[in-house]
C-alpha cells in the first residue's frame, strides 16, 4: 500500500517553538500543510525550504478546528492525518494508521496510541457524568489491558493531537464545527462521526509520541 500518495499531514502552528522539527523529521516522504495561525515568523523561514511543506495562512489566529478547515480546501487526498507539533510519529505506525482506516468501511477516523497519555481515548463525556450520578466508580469503560491483549478497538473519542481522517466522511459530516475556538473540538467531531454510524478506531500497534510542548 502506497501510503505516501493517500495521506496529507496537516498541523496547525501558533506561537510554536523548534520541536516541530522533531515531528517534522519522519514525515519527509509525505505532503505537509502548515496552518500559520501567528508568531511562528522565525519558523516559517526554516520550513519553506522544506520542498514537500505547504503553508498556508490567513493572517490571523483561526483556532484549532476553524484551521484544520481552512487546511482542508487544500487536501486532495483520501485521507489527512491531523499532527500535533509536539507529536513524533514514524511511517511505519502511519501505515497502519491507514491499514485500519481502510479494512473498516465505516471508519472515519484511525488513531494511534498516544505515549505517555493516559487519556488519549474514551467515552463520551455525557456518559461519564452518567455514571458518576449513579454514584459509580468511574476510571474507563475501557480496560486499557484489553487493547493490548485485542488489537484495534472502537471508542467514542480520541485526543485531537494525532488523527487520520477519511476526507469524504470529514466532508459529509460538516467538517470540524466553527463555533469551538480551542478545546472540545475533536469530541465534538467524534460525537458527529457516531451520529452518523460511523467508527472511531484505536489501533496500539501505531504509537505517537506526545512531548506535550517539552
Amino acid at each position: 500500500m502506497n501510503t505516501n500518495n493517500r495521506i496529507t499531514i496537516v498541523i496547525v502552528l501558533y506561537n510554536s517553538s523548534n520541536i516541530i522539527f522533531e515531528c517534522l523529521k519522519f514525515l519527509s516522504k509525505f505532503k505537509i500543510i502548515i496552518v500559520d495561525n501567528g508568531k511562528n515568523s522565525v519558523l516559517l523561514n526554516q520550513l519553506r525550504k522544506k520542498n514537500n511543506i505547504k503553508i498556508v495562512s490567513k493572517n490571523k489566529n483561526l483556532g484549532f478546528g476553524n484551521a484544520i478547515n481552512f487546511a482542508y480546501e487544500f487536501v486532495e487526498t483520501e485521507f489527512f492525518l491531523v499532527l500535533n507539533p509536539d507529536i513524533e510519529i514514524n511511517e511505519n505506525s502511519i501505515s497502519i494508521l491507514l491499514n485500519t482506516a481502510t479494512n473498516y468501511k465505516n471508519c472515519a477516523i484511525a488513531a494511534p496510541l498516544n505515549v505517555p497519555d493516559e487519556d488519549s481515548y474514551g467515552i463520551l463525556p455525557e456518559k461519564k457524568i452518567i455514571y458518576q450520578k449513579n454514584q459509580k466508580k468511574y476510571h474507563s469503560q475501557l480496560n486499557k489491558e484489553k487493547i493490548y491483549l485485542e488489537g484495534e478497538i472502537c471508542v467514542d473519542v480520541t485526543k485531537g493531537c494525532a488523527l487520520l481522517i477519511n476526507s469524504k466522511y470529514f466532508k459529509q459530516v460538516g467538517l470540524f464545527s466553527k463555533k469551538y475556538f480551542l478545546f472540545w473540538e475533536e469530541i465534538d467531531l467524534c460525537r458527529k462521526f457516531l451520529s452518523h454510524k460511523l467508527s472511531i478506531i484505536v489501533n496500539p500497534s501505531a504509537l505517537a509520541y506526545h512531548r506535550q510542548g517539552k
